[in-house]
């Protein structure tokens, strides 16, 4: 089974140790950890959900900023997340064991285009119609 760089993203999530960390998007600044809103939420029987569309979001947000040169303070930041979730559909993929990443690499891999191309289109509307 070949490891991408959503199985380690995905094996962090779930705590297990990763060999190589992924690098954090420069252009998001994100809060401490205990603030931040959780990808995945655990349920008391250990299975976690895994949300794809925010998983994809702030994968991609930062980049996709950069290459339209969109203004990324925290303001645009969350009104162009804010809409693309709102236009995404809403994909959750349960995990209960690390062997079950791989339907999180495969929900990933179905939504990425999708993913970017409404994100690219949030960011053009935020441009133009900043909220600040």
């Amino acid at each position: 089974m070949a490891r991408s760089a959503k199985t380690d993203k995905v094996l962090g999530l779930l705590g297990a140790q990763s060999p190589r960390r992924p690098a954090s998007n420069p252009i998001i600044n994100a809060p401490e950890k205990e603030t931040v809103p959780p990808v995945f939420v655990k349920s008391d029987t250990g299975t976690q959900f895994v949300n794809i569309p925010f998983l994809l979001i702030n994968e991609q947000l930062g980049s996709i900023m950069e290459r339209f040169r969109c203004c990324t303070c925290e303001k645009c930041i969350a009104a162009v997340t804010e809409e693309a979730l709102r236009q995404l559909p809403s994909t959750v993929v349960r995990v209960k064991r690390v062997s079950d990443t791989e339907a999180v690499n495969r929900a990933a891999a179905d939504m990425r285009s999708d993913a970017i191309h409404v994100l690219t289109k949030c960011v053009m509307l935020i441009k133009t119609n900043p909220r600040h």
